[in-house]
C-alpha cells in the first residue's frame, strides 16, 4: 500500500486529492491528514477501492481534501485491516504549483533554443528535392525534442487527424499564458510576464523566416535522426525518417497557428528581430495563400504502399484556421476586418457542424474527417474548444459566437461524462478513440494502430490541453456553479497527474519532485522539460505503461522519457489558468 500525492504539494483555494493505491481491491481504507506544524488530525473520507480498466498497477481509493486551506506543512496517514502507510510530506500554500512550474518551463525554452553549429547550418537551409541551391534563412525557434533537434511546425502533416500544433503553439501559447497570469496570477505576471513575451517573439522571428518566397510556411527542417549536419534540410518526414518535398505547411500542417501566433505577437508593444508590422504582414500573406492552396499542401500516406496520396480538409484545419482568422480580426485595422471575420464565421460554422450528439443522452463528439471518424488526439484535444472561445473573445459580433459558446460548455460536459462513465479515481481523461481498421470506441489512452503508421507516446501535452480548456470553460457565465466544480477538479486532476500523482509516483516535470525518468545518457532531459509521460501498455491497450527497466535503454523509450516541447507549452497554459 501506498499513497499517492503531487510531490509539489497543492494550492490554497484549489483542488486537492490525493490516491491510496493497494495491492487488490479491498476494504476501503481509513484515511488521516496529520499537520506536521501543530499535531493536529482531520478525518477523511476515501471512496471505495476501484480497479481502472485493465491497469495492473494496483486498486485505488481517492481521498478529497479541498476544505483544508490552512497553508503548512502536512502527510497523510491511511490504514487497512494491519497494514499502514503514510505519505510523504508535502506543502499546502498560496500558488504553490506556479511557483514550482513556471519559471522552470521558461527555463527549459531558453535552454533549447536553436543555437551554436546548428543555427550556423539552419542560415542557409536547402530544400530537399531542390537542387537550386535556393536556401532559407531558418534560424530561431526551438529544437524539438530532448533526442531530435529538429524544428517543426508540425511532423505528421500526412495523418487528415493527428497533426500535433509545435513550434507556432508554443510561440502563442507563451503570450496567452502571460495573459492568464495578468487575471490569475498578478504577481508571477509581474515577475514572468517579460520572459513570456521575450520568448514569444524569439518564436516569431523564426516564424517569419521559416516561408517560401510565395509567403507560404515551411513544416519543419529535419535530419532524419541522423543528428549529421549535411543531412538537416527543409523537409517533410514520413514514417521510418522517409522525406518527401511536401513541406508547404496547410492549416493543419502549423499553418494556422503559425498565422494566429504571428498576428498575436503583432499586438505587443515590442518586438524581436523583425518589426510588429512585419509580422502582421506574414501572418496576412500566409493567411492569403492558405485560403487560396490549403488543398494543395494537403496530403496522405498509403501506409501499405508507401505512396503519398490526396488529401481533404479535416476538423484540425477549421479549429486551426478559425483561430488564425479569430486572431487576424483582433490584429488589423477596422477597415481589414471584414474578410478576417467573415473566414472566422465560416470556419467556426464548420467546426459546429462537426459536433454530433450521443444518442440518449451519451457524450457527445466531433465528426473529425469525410470518413466519419470521430475526433481524438494525443496532443491537443482541447483545442476546438479553445479556438471556439477564441473566436467568441476576438469576434464578438460573429455571426455564430452564441453558438460557439455553447459548444464549448457541451464539449465540456461531454469530456466529464466520458471520464466519469467508468472507475476513474485518477479523473483520467477518455475520448472516443477509432483504432485504425477499427470501430468507435471510449478509451483512455491514444490507439497504438492509427494512421501515423508508428506514433504513439505519453500524452502530457493532451492532459494539460484539456486542462486549459477546461480552466476556461468553467469561468462561462453559461457554465452552473456544479458544472464549474467539477471542471476546476478535472483541470487540476491532469496538472496533479503530471507531478506525481500517478500510478507509477512520477513527477514528470524534470528537476522536481521524486523519481524523474531520464531518455538516454546521449541526450539528456532538460531541467525544467515535460517528458512524454504514461501510455496505454504496448501489449494491451486497455493497460498502462511508462518507462521500465526493460524498456529504458531499448528504442521505443522515446514514447515515455523523451521530452517534446508541446507538452511544456499546454502545461505552461494549464498552470496559467489553474
Amino acid at each position: 500500500m501506498r499513497i499517492l500525492i503531487d510531490h509539489l504539494g497543492y494550492d490554497t483555494g484549489a483542488p486537492k486529492s490525493a490516491l491510496i493505491e493497494l495491492a487488490e481491491l479491498g476494504s476501503t481504507p481509513h484515511v488521516e491528514l496529520l499537520s506536521l506544524d501543530d499535531g493536529s488530525r482531520i478525518r477523511l473520507e476515501a471512496t471505495p477501492v476501484a480497479a481502472v480498466d485493465a491497469w495492473r498497477t494496483g486498486a485505488y481509493s481517492r481521498v478529497d481534501f479541498d476544505a483544508v486551506d490552512s497553508p503548512g506543512r502536512y502527510v497523510l496517514a491511511a490504514a487497512v485491516d494491519d497494514e499502514a502507510v503514510s505519505s510523504e510530506p508535502f506543502t499546502i500554500g498560496e500558488e504553490r504549483l506556479a511557483a514550482g512550474t513556471l519559471s522552470d518551463i521558461l527555463f527549459a525554452f531558453k535552454a533549447g533554443r536553436s543555437s551554436g553549429e546548428i543555427e550556423q547550418k539552419d542560415a542557409a537551409a536547402l530544400r530537399y528535392g531542390d537542387d537550386s541551391g535556393y536556401t532559407v534563412d531558418a534560424r530561431g525557434g526551438w529544437l524539438d525534442a530532448s533526442g531530435d533537434t529538429s524544428k517543426f511546425l508540425s511532423h505528421l502533416t500526412y495523418s487528415p487527424t493527428m497533426s500535433p500544433q509545435q513550434i507556432p503553439l508554443c510561440t502563442w501559447a507563451f503570450l496567452e499564458a502571460r495573459d492568464q497570469l495578468a487575471t490569475r496570477h498578478p504577481r508571477f505576471h509581474r515577475a514572468l510576464g517579460a520572459r513570456l513575451r521575450d520568448e514569444a517573439l524569439f518564436g516569431a522571428d523564426f516564424l517569419v523566416r521559416f516561408r517560401t518566397p510565395e509567403g507560404a510556411f515551411y513544416s519543419g527542417i529535419f535530419d532524419a535522426l541522423t543528428k549529421q549536419l549535411d543531412e538537416r534540410v527543409i523537409n517533410a518526414p514520413l514514417p521510418e525518417c522517409v522525406r518527401t518535398d511536401r513541406y508547404r505547411a496547410s492549416y493543419r500542417g502549423g499553418g494556422g497557428l503559425a498565422i494566429a501566433a504571428l498576428a498575436r505577437a503583432s499586438r505587443e508593444s515590442a518586438h524581436g528581430d523583425f518589426t510588429s508590422a512585419e509580422y502582421l504582414a506574414a501572418a496576412v500573406g500566409a493567411f492569403d495563400d492558405l485560403e487560396m492552396h490549403n488543398d494543395d499542401y494537403l496530403f496522405g500516406l498509403d501506409l501499405e504502399t508507401g505512396e503519398l496520396t490526396e488529401s481533404a480538409e479535416s476538423i484540425v484545419d477549421d479549429h486551426c484556421a478559425l483561430l488564425a482568422a479569430s486572431e487576424l480580426v483582433a490584429a488589423v485595422g477596422p477597415d481589414e476586418r471584414t474578410r478576417f471575420a467573415a473566414a472566422a464565421d465560416r470556419r467556426a460554422l464548420s467546426l459546429i457542424e462537426r459536433y454530433r450528439a450521443g444518442a440518449d443522452g451519451a457524450a457527445g463528439w466531433f465528426e473529425a474527417w469525410h470518413d466519419g471518424r470521430p475526433y481524438f488526439s494525443a496532443v491537443e484535444a482541447g483545442l476546438p474548444a479553445i479556438a471556439l472561445l477564441r473566436y467568441a473573445a476576438l469576434v464578438p459580433a460573429g455571426a455564430h459566437v452564441g453558438r460557439a459558446r455553447a459548444l464549448a460548455v457541451q464539449l465540456a460536459k461531454d469530456l466529464l461524462d466520458r471520464t466519469d462513465a467508468v472507475a476513474n479515481p485518477f479523473g483520467y481523461p477518455r475520448q472516443r478513440v477509432q483504432p485504425r481498421g477499427g470501430v468507435p470506441k471510449d478509451a483512455f489512452f491514444f490507439p497504438h494502430d492509427n494512421d501515423t503508421g508508428y506514433w504513439w507516446q505519453g500524452e502530457n501535452a493532451n492532459l494539460a490541453s484539456l486542462s486549459f480548456a477546461a480552466a476556461i470553460v468553467a469561468d462561462l457565465p453559461e457554465c452552473d456553479a456544479d458544472l464549474a466544480a467539477r471542471l476546476r477538479r478535472f483541470a487540476a486532476d491532469q496538472v496533479h497527474w503530471v507531478l506525481g500523482r500517478n500510478p507509477f509516483d512520477a513527477c514528470m516535470l524534470q528537476g522536481r519532485g521524486r523519481n524523474n525518468v531520464e531518455y538516454t545518457p546521449d541526450f539528456p532531459n532538460l531541467p525544467g522539460g515535460i517528458v512524454n509521460g504514461i501510455t496505454s501498455h504496448p501489449d494491451d491497450e486497455q493497460g498502462i505503461a511508462f518507462l521500465t527497466s526493460d524498456t529504458a535503454e531499448g528504442p521505443d523509450s522515446w514514447r515515455w522519457a523523451e521530452q517534446w516541447i508541446p507538452h511544456s507549452a499546454w502545461f505552461l497554459l494549464a498552470v496559467s489558468a489553474g
